[in-house]
């Protein structure tokens, strides 16, 4: 029985993630935050961007719908920049970009629109690709429903990568539906130099490649046969890529795994307690002794990669407790402090605490 931990997911935000289909985004109404003329800007769409943004439309030449003109930028824009200028107003729908869309709507008066009219709206993707490696399991990226026949999660590391593991966690991945994860060189993905089967498993499932070597820069998921139900989409919460460290020495008897419950107390209206279950979770103790200076030293490295004072934030990561066991995969946070006593030359003992991380 050994432990292994993994912290270090390869996926970030430098990596290009694309999907056969997912689900799209919305369009909020337009909220005017200037408007001395009457007219209205209506925004509209179905939104592919992957993350949220809030768009702004200004009127730059004032008029009626047609010969006033306006610029539109959004919140990743360059400060004091624009996205495009001097754009004819229109009945119909302009595009922006990313599935957002603008028309113009004459008022009462003209011209309909003044110099320095602008309005804004909001565009959210819930179910974007960039939710699989948030570290948040309430969130996930959702395909469109139903999914391509087959469906692919493509990720694009820009640089040849070699990860050990594979994990998907929360996921529905129908029990029909053939698993495989593929990488090659390139993104031609007719004969890929690493293709292999995970087997399935409800909720959260762990696949260590066996292929060698296995250094690529595209990698992806294919999932085949899941589109039998035409109501259903793919949903999957995280998906890690990347290493594992596991401990060369280490003391397992003692593991303690169990549950707590998460509780609130409220009153009934004649003042007596009711106690409310919230949520249960798991609760973990790994105790370890004998271990090496050189292994004090990775446990105390992985402490300071999940608590990230740069990102401020205690980060999440996954724990396999029994390397035997695929079942025995979870998504914890690290509690406590990492508090190692010497017990000898080249001895440390002391004890992991975990806390699933609940969706």
């Amino acid at each position: 029985m050994g432990h292994r931990f993994m912290y270090r997911n390869l996926i970030d935000d430098e990596t290009l993630i694309t999907a056969t289909s997912v689900e799209k985004g919305f369009v909020g109404a337009g909220v005017p935050r200037v408007a001395n003329a009457g007219g209205s800007m209506v925004f509209s769409g179905a939104y592919a961007g992957e993350d949220h943004e809030v768009y702004f439309a200004e009127i730059e030449a004032p008029g009626d719908v047609g010969s006033a003109r306006f610029r539109w930028r959004k919140t990743s824009t360059p400060a004091g920049g624009w996205e495009a200028s001097n754009i004819p107003t229109a009945l119909t729908d302009t595009a922006l970009d990313s599935g957002v869309k603008v028309r113009f709507v004459s008022g009462a008066n003209s011209p309909a629109f003044a110099l320095g009219d602008h309005w804004q709206a909001t565009a959210n993707r819930f179910f974007s690709p960039r939710r699989i490696y948030d570290l948040d399991p309430a969130t996930k990226m959702r395909s469109a429903s139903p999914p391509e026949d087959p469906w692919s999660l493509v990720l694009d590391f820009g640089e040849e990568k070699s990860p050990d593991v594979f994990i998907a966690h929360l996921h529905n991945f129908p029990p029909g539906a053939s698993l495989r994860i593929q990488a090659n060189g390139s993104a031609d993905w007719r004969a890929p130099a690493l293709d292999e089967r995970p087997t399935r498993r409800s909720d959260t499932l762990i696949h260590y490649f066996t292929t060698t070597p296995r250094s690529y820069r595209h990698w992806r998921l294919l999932v085949e046969g899941a589109a039998a139900d035409q109501d259903a989409c793919l949903e999957v919460s995280e998906i890690y890529l990347g290493g594992f460290f596991e401990p060369t020495d280490h003391f397992w008897f003692g593991n303690v795994v169990g549950e707590e419950a998460f509780e609130e107390t409220s009153r009934t209206e004649n003042m007596a307690e009711r106690p409310v279950l919230l949520n249960r979770g798991r609760r973990i103790t790994l105790p370890y002794e004998r271990i090496s200076d050189e292994q004090r030293g990775a446990f105390l490295a992985m402490y300071r990669a999940v608590k990230d004072v740069d990102a401020g934030r205690a980060k999440p990561f996954f724990v396999h407790l029994d390397v035997d066991d695929p079942a025995s995969v979870i998504l914890a946070h690290l509690t406590g402090g990492f508090l190692p006593r010497q017990t000898g030359s080249d001895d440390f003992s002391f004890e992991l605490e975990l806390r699933e991380r609940l969706a």
